[in-house]
């Protein structure tokens, strides 16, 4: 079979039926304005580290870990052009790094590993589909097959002794990661003076990230317009050089939030303000103006989340008596709290920084159901205030009337008698009737 223009190469079939019926497509998609060439379709690789150069703009961290996905965990995609990438070939490789790898090297013993976890899996098959889906755009293939193909199941992982969990930004918060107001304060208490116990304080009072906590300056700060400015976070993950190689050493690093609603300004109450007056007296000076700089560094260097952890969070909830939760989880105090006080969804969103009301409606799933208000009262007393006067059937002694707009009508036993025909359908049940008295 020839191809038609502008490909124009030979191919050939088992059979003359199969060179038929790729012909007919050929031209049925040349005629579509769809036709791809094959000789002109670029290869994954190719496409892959196109599309890593169109995101120089993100967070060094984000593109090393794309870059890892693509180089070392996509690498059996690489050979390919993007056409022949199949739903087949993606369930094969989502399952070649699922498995345990347990093979040795015949001539050199190499140690026994294990396949990646189900989370780090789709988390490759999410990258692989965002290069396909580049491919998609250009019209170098039709269908995205990583897109299609069914997602690793994450089952449930064993904690062990000593283990942090790991944790789903968007996943629902569950109760015990959450420090209810008696927990707070008594997290307070036992925080040492100065540092630990403002910085605790401001998580607890403003709901700001750790990486946005460590990275403010004083200089965002409004102490007396009573107001904090979030414009940036810290950060400490390696970044991989040109050659893919780890840095030996983590650096600190400043960046502006990822998200457009993270950049925010939160309201300070006049008690953490106060506490921030008095903590900036004795608050380390360093080039970065740091709020809260390393509690060890007399410059005023930035602090890492692990130390603040183990050497402020960690001892406070242990002599407080408290289960262990991190700095996040104070984040989600805020939040919960302010939920349970019926703050509207939308203002609970913009305090987090949230780039949508359904990712806080998803986070904070379980608050709003347990939230309970007395809308529906105030809804009835809206409908019914203006139809009458409501009598309580209850009991067998009638009740007294309730009287609309300080109209007075007497307790007789005549106003309090239900109309002709009311009967209740069940002994004892309480209904409230609407009665016109005229």
């Amino acid at each position: 079979m020839r191809f038609p223009a502008p490909d124009r190469h030979r191919e050939s079939f088992d059979t003359k039926k199969l060179a038929d019926a790729a012909l007919t497509k050929a031209r049925d998609n040349r005629n579509e304005g769809i036709y791809i060439a094959p000789k002109t379709v670029p290869t994954f690789k190719e496409v892959a580290h196109d599309w890593l150069k169109g995101k120089a703009g993100c967070k060094p961290s984000t593109l090393d870990s794309w870059r890892v996905h693509i180089d070392i965990h996509l690498a059996p995609l690489h050979h390919l052009r993007v056409n022949q990438i199949k739903i087949g070939k993606v369930e094969t490789l989502r399952d070649d790094l699922l498995r345990e790898v347990t093979e040795t090297d015949a001539t050199e013993k190499t140690p026994e590993r294990k396949g990646l976890a189900a989370q780090t899996v789709n988390k490759v098959l999410t990258t692989a589909a965002a290069v396909l889906e580049r491919a998609v755009r250009h019209n170098w293939c039709i269908r995205n097959p990583a897109a299609s193909v069914e997602r690793a199941r994450v089952a449930p992982s064993q904690v062990l002794e000593g283990e942090d969990q790991s944790r789903d930004a968007n996943r629902p918060v569950r109760e015990d990661e959450v420090l209810n107001l008696e927990e707070i304060r008594r997290l307070l208490d036992a925080a040492e003076p100065g540092y630990y116990r403002t910085l605790f304080m401001t998580a607890a009072l403003t709901g700001m990230r750790s990486g946005e906590l460590l990275g403010l300056r004083w200089s965002d700060v409004e102490l007396y317009e009573n107001r904090i400015h979030v414009r940036r976070s810290l950060s400490w993950a390696r970044v991989r050089d040109s050659e893919g190689k780890p840095p030996e050493l983590a650096q600190p690093r400043f960046f502006e939030p990822k998200t457009a609603t993270s950049r925010r300004i939160i309201p300070l109450s006049p008690e953490l303000a106060g506490a921030l007056k008095r903590w900036k007296l004795q608050c380390p000076k360093g080039k970065d103006d740091l709020v809260f700089p390393s509690p060890t560094s007399p410059t005023g260097t930035p602090a890492h989340r692990s130390n603040v952890l183990k050497r402020g969070l960690y001892p406070a909830l242990t002599r407080a008596k408290l289960r262990r939760v991190d700095m996040h989880s104070l984040r989600h105090s805020f939040a919960s709290i302010l939920i349970a006080a019926g703050t509207p969804i939308t203002e609970v969103q913009g305090l987090l920084g949230h780039s949508s009301a359904q990712t806080t409606l998803k986070v904070y799933s379980h608050w709003f159901r347990t939230l309970k208000t007395s809308s529906i009262d105030t809804l009835a007393k809206a409908l019914l205030s203006s139809s009458g006067h409501l009598v309580d059937t209850s009991s067998d002694e009638p009740g007294r009337i309730a009287v609309n707009d300080g109209e007075n009508v007497s307790d007789s036993a005549e106003n309090l008698v239900p109309p002709a025909g009311f009967e209740p359908t069940a002994p004892g049940l309480g209904i409230l009737c609407s009665i016109h008295l005229s």
